[in-house]
C-alpha cells in the first residue's frame, strides 16, 4: 500500500504541473483562431472595398457619351481652324495678286508721254512672238503699234496689266465668229457638215483690235475666277460613310479639273488664233 501510494501522488503531482501549460496551449490556439478570423475579415472588407470603387470608377454610358462628345466636339474645332487658316492664307494671295496688278497698272499711269508710247510698243511686239498665224500677227501688230504712237491714251490702255495681243486676238476670233453667223442668219444658210466661208474685211480686224485694248471690261480678259472652296468636316461618322461622302465630294471636283483641263487645251488652240477653224478669212 505504501509504494502505490507513493505512485499516485506523483502522477497527481505530475498532471498539476503539467495542467498550466495545456492551458496556455489552448489559448493560444484560441488567439491565432481569432485573429486568422480577423484578418480573413479585414481581407474580406479590403476586396469589398477595392469592388466598390473599381465600381465607382468604371464609367457609366451617360458619362461614356459626353466623352465621345467633348472628343467629336474637340475634332471639329480643330478642322475649323484649320479651314479659317487655309482661307485666310489663300486670301492673303488674292490680295498680292490684285496688289500686283494695281501696282503695274498706276506704274503705267505714272509713265510719261514717251515711256509709255515705248512700252505699249515693246509689250506689244514681246507679246505677238506668242502667236502663231504670222500674216495677220504682223498687220495687227503695226496697227496697233501705230495707234500706241499717234494716241497716248490708247498706249496707256494697251499698257493695262490685263491687256495682251493674245487675249487681242481671241477678242477679234469671237468677233469674227460672231460676224459670220450674222451673215449666215441674213443669208437663210443653214449650218452643215461642209462648213461655211466668208470673207472678213481687213478693216473689221483692224477695228475690232482697238475696241479690245478700249473696252477695259472685255470677256477675254476676265479669265477663270477663282473661289474658296471649303473642305467639309467627316468627323463622327463611320469609316464607310466618310469615304462614301469623300468619294462624292471628289467627283464634282474630278469634273471641274477636267473641264479646266479643256479650257486650257482650248487656250493652246485659241493662241494660234487661226480663222480657218471658222473657215473665215482676214
Amino acid at each position: 500500500m505504501g509504494v502505490y501510494s507513493e505512485i499516485a501522488a506523483d502522477l497527481r503531482d505530475n498532471v498539476q504541473d503539467r495542467s498550466p501549460t495545456i492551458q496556455d496551449a489552448a489559448e493560444l490556439a484560441s488567439r491565432r483562431a481569432d485573429d486568422r478570423q480577423q484578418a480573413e475579415e479585414e481581407q474580406a472588407k479590403a476586396l469589398l472595398s477595392q469592388m466598390q470603387q473599381n465600381a465607382d470608377d468604371s464609367p457609366s454610358p451617360s458619362n461614356l457619351e459626353a466623352d465621345k462628345k467633348a472628343e467629336e466636339d474637340r475634332k471639329r474645332q480643330e478642322h475649323e481652324q484649320a479651314e479659317a487658316k487655309r482661307k485666310a492664307e489663300w486670301e492673303a494671295r488674292q490680295r498680292a495678286k490684285e496688289e500686283a496688278e494695281q501696282a503695274a497698272w498706276e506704274n503705267a499711269v505714272a509713265m510719261s508721254d514717251d515711256e509709255v508710247m515705248a512700252a505699249s510698243m515693246k509689250r506689244v511686239g514681246d507679246d505677238s512672238e506668242r502667236l502663231t498665224r504670222r500674216n495677220m500677227k504682223q498687220c495687227v501688230t503695226e496697227y496697233i503699234q501705230t495707234l500706241c504712237l499717234e494716241d497716248v491714251a490708247f498706249a496707256r490702255n494697251v499698257m493695262h496689266p490685263r491687256k495682251n495681243m493674245v487675249n487681242c486676238f481671241r477678242y477679234i476670233n469671237r468677233k469674227a465668229l460672231e460676224f459670220a453667223k450674222q451673215e449666215m442668219e441674213d443669208n437663210d444658210v443653214k449650218p452643215s457638215a461642209e462648213g461655211y466661208g466668208t470673207d472678213v474685211p481687213d478693216g473689221l480686224c483692224y477695228q475690232w483690235a482697238e475696241e479690245y485694248f478700249k473696252d477695259l471690261n472685255a470677256k477675254e480678259d476676265r479669265g477663270q475666277e477663282e473661289k474658296f472652296v471649303p473642305r467639309p468636316y467627316y468627323g463622327g461618322r463611320s469609316s464607310t460613310t466618310k469615304k462614301a461622302e469623300k468619294k462624292k465630294a471628289e467627283k464634282p471636283a474630278a469634273k471641274k479639273e477636267k473641264a479646266a483641263n479643256t479650257a486650257k487645251e482650248n487656250e493652246s488652240l485659241d493662241d494660234q488664233l487661226s480663222f480657218d477653224s471658222l473657215e473665215v478669212s482676214a
